[in-house]
């Protein structure tokens, strides 16, 4: 693939992930009302109030540190589990598959993301166990 390519596509696939967070993560700040569907879908999940703030900014770490491209790799492994207990979580509390669509489309962007944005994480799979 043409580096240049590789590139956009990389960095293409990690701004749309970090938008998907970013949107999620700011609206966990957002009040709502008691009777609200976000409240509602919270309390189904078993969220317990103040639990989104803390929530909130630990999504704000891991995209900061999933952005710099020093820190993606430690960003990317942070997010793989933040978005793998979110999907968790969404599943085992009676949410269909259609309900964690976005999550399952941010982790395909997320790999293809850490696939060309950090080689040296391809590379380890590939390599041979001694």
């Amino acid at each position: 693939m043409n580096s240049r390519l590789g590139s956009i596509i990389g960095w293409t696939c990690a701004i749309l992930v970090a938008a998907f967070n970013l949107f999620a993560a700011v609206m966990k700040f957002v009040p709502q009302a008691p009777d609200s569907p976000g409240a509602a879908m919270m309390k189904q999940l078993g969220l317990t109030i103040g639990m989104e703030h803390v929530l909130g900014v630990l999504e704000l770490v891991i995209v900061v540190l999933f952005l710099i491209p020093r820190t993606s790799t430690v960003g990317f492994v942070l997010m793989v589990g933040y978005m793998g207990g979110a999907l968790a979580t969404n599943l085992t509390h009676g949410l269909s598959n259609a309900d964690a669509l976005p999550i399952y489309v941010t982790l395909l962007l997320l790999t293809i993301s850490a696939i060309v944005r950090n080689p040296e994480l391809t590379a380890r799979l590939r390599q041979r166990a001694s």
